[in-house]
């Protein structure tokens, strides 16, 4: 009987004990590979946090920096911002909800309490509280602006004036707080007269019919040791048509123009030797239907040589030290012949109340030949530098 011999047996041993070992220990199924690996974990919701600008605990803080409520992670709820009184301070949430916004400035000298909630990302609230403290000045100053609401219309010539109570000693921080718009467009610069007094005019003449608005926004704004900004102002006016007068010291005789047509021609009479009438450019003050005319107020007593104390009609002041165009029925014999007058533009009645109807604040009246020329601080004398001059005057370009 023949012998057969099988030679693959240890083959089959081989694929038992490979299937063996992808089975597992005594036959049971590999883990799967996904099941070995960790599971993912959630990052954490971070928490909303609430902060301010200026930030929570500030003092000294500048009234107008607009106080800002904010929240990082999450979004704000209810947010209340009050004084001390409880006076609550206006503001409203932006359209992500994230910056709380006052919509009113603060007032000087108050703590303000701040509390805030906000909701992060999972729900949950918290809520913040905090204080911003304003600074107390030492003291206050208040602008007073002209033209103003009392004068809707001024003429050609009419400069913008800024006056001060108090003494400013950063020109630049007040400067840069104003403001002057012209429909039309026209350009000008601002220049200061003295430490409280600030002007705004043209190179030239304003055009006829300018639409002009001035903001004066100092409220709050540090103008220097240790004064600060009680209020702004707003103003806007007209300007008229223009109207110029114009008189030759050696003719003597007042040329009245409307739109640069003659419209009136006046015999006048000037100042005498003794009292001469500044050259220059004037511009119409103010005026007054009666009005007498004192020489104490420029420092000549009335009972003294060349003092005087009288009653006139038809008064248009041109100038601070006391140049007027009024009636002087008195000197008629000699208008138009002789400067006889202390300084002011003597006419007749007739001729001073035709003057009085129908010129104005801003109007223009320009005199050549005459004294010395007429200080730029004397009423509005400010035409009476060049314009390079006036430029230099200001604190934001000087010598620009």
């Amino acid at each position: 009987m023949s012998v057969v011999r099988r030679r693959c047996a240890p083959f089959l041993l081989l694929v038992v004990l490979l299937a063996g070992c992808q089975n597992g220990v005594d036959g049971d199924p590999a883990p799967d590979a996904a099941a070995t690996s960790a599971a993912p974990t959630t990052p954490p919701v971070p928490a909303a946090v609430v902060t301010a600008d200026p930030p929570l605990g500030s003092v000294d803080v500048d009234p107008v920096a607009p106080l800002e409520v904010l929240a990082d992670h999450g979004s704000l709820g209810v947010v209340r911002v009050t004084a001390a009184d409880g006076t609550a301070l206006p503001g409203g949430l932006d359209a992500t909800g994230t910056t709380w916004t006052a919509s009113a400035d603060l007032d000087f000298g108050t703590t303000y309490t701040v509390t805030a909630t906000a909701a992060d990302a999972a729900g949950r609230t918290s809520t913040t509280t905090g204080t911003v403290a304003t600074v107390t000045p030492r003291t206050f100053t208040m602008p007073t602006v002209f033209p103003n609401a009392d004068t809707p219309v001024v003429g050609v010539g009419q400069p913008i004036s800024i006056t001060f109570d108090e003494d400013i000693t950063d020109r630049a921080a007040v400067e840069s707080h104003l403001s002057v718009v012209t429909t039309p467009h026209v350009d000008g610069s601002w220049s200061w007269l003295s430490d409280r007094t600030v002007h705004y005019r043209p190179a030239d003449f304003w055009p006829a019919h300018t639409h002009v608005a001035v903001d004066v926004d100092t409220y709050g704004v540090d103008v220097g040791d240790g004064i600060s900004g009680q209020a702004g102002k707003h103003v806007e006016f007209d300007i008229g048509p223009k109207k110029v007068g114009v008189v030759d010291a050696t003719e003597l005789v007042l040329r009245l123009y409307v739109d640069d047509q003659l419209v009136q021609t006046m015999p006048t009479s000037l100042g005498k030797d003794s009292t001469p009438t500044p050259s220059g450019t004037y511009v119409v003050m103010q005026q007054s239907r009666r009005y007498t005319m004192d020489s104490s107020t420029y420092g000549v007593p009335i009972d003294a040589p060349g003092g005087y104390r009288s009653e006139v009609e038809y008064a248009s002041r041109l100038s601070n030290s006391g140049i007027f165009v009024h009636a002087a029925p008195w000197s008629v014999g000699q208008q138009g012949y002789r400067n006889v007058s202390h300084g002011c533009l003597n006419v007749s009645t007739a001729n001073a109340g035709w003057f009085y109807e129908n010129f104005g604040r801003g109007d223009v009246v320009e005199v050549s030949n005459a004294g010395a020329t007429l200080a730029e601080t004397d009423g509005f004398g400010d035409w009476n530098v060049s314009w390079d001059q006036w430029v230099a005057g200001s604190a934001l370009h000087p010598g620009a």
